[in-house]
């Protein structure tokens, strides 16, 4: 299912409600990062073949803030449990969090960059995240991406809201 030109496809695990979203945001706003383990855990069995694995980094302060990017370990223990290279390609130029943006930022998306050098071979890429409220984030990571050389870009995500969240 072809999301957009740059977005292969879009997996969610859970809608973002009940346990799952409470999971969620005891990781993102609780700090319990032994919610990890069972978020991918369950992101793992549904995710697709892939050469790489990489994240939707944390803007600069919310990292500062919870001392860890939670996309990040989110794909760190993913790529653990599938045997896969987890590797950072992407990077915030904007130090604006999604969270509290009103409808229009959120859908305008996150400042994304690559990271390192241009990717080869086409390689199927997996970006990994926490939550998808509009889709944005993952749309923008993968343009990003595609124009850096990747093939086939996945995003998923542990949940997706079920309409548009407004802050």
């Amino acid at each position: 299912m072809a999301v957009d030109g740059s977005l292969h496809e879009l997996i969610s695990v859970w809608p973002h409600e009940g346990r799952a979203a409470e999971l969620v945001c005891r990781l993102k706003y609780g700090r319990a990062t032994a919610a990890v383990s069972e978020l991918a855990a369950a992101m793992a069995e549904v995710s697709p073949d892939v050469d790489v694995v990489t994240w939707v980094p944390a803007s600069p302060s919310r990292r500062r803030q919870r001392g860890f990017d939670q996309g990040e370990l989110l794909a760190r223990a993913l790529a653990r449990r599938r045997r896969i290279r987890v590797r950072r390609l992407l990077r915030r130029s904007d130090d604006d969090p999604q969270t509290g943006r009103d409808l229009d930022g959120r859908v305008a998306g996150p400042d994304l960059v690559s990271c390192g050098p241009r990717l080869r071979c086409e390689p199927r890429v997996l970006v990994v995240d926490d939550v998808s409220t509009t889709g944005t984030t993952l749309r923008c990571a993968a343009s990003v991406l595609r124009s850096r050389g990747a093939g086939t870009v996945f995003g998923l995500v542990a949940t997706q809201a079920t309409q548009a969240v407004s802050p």
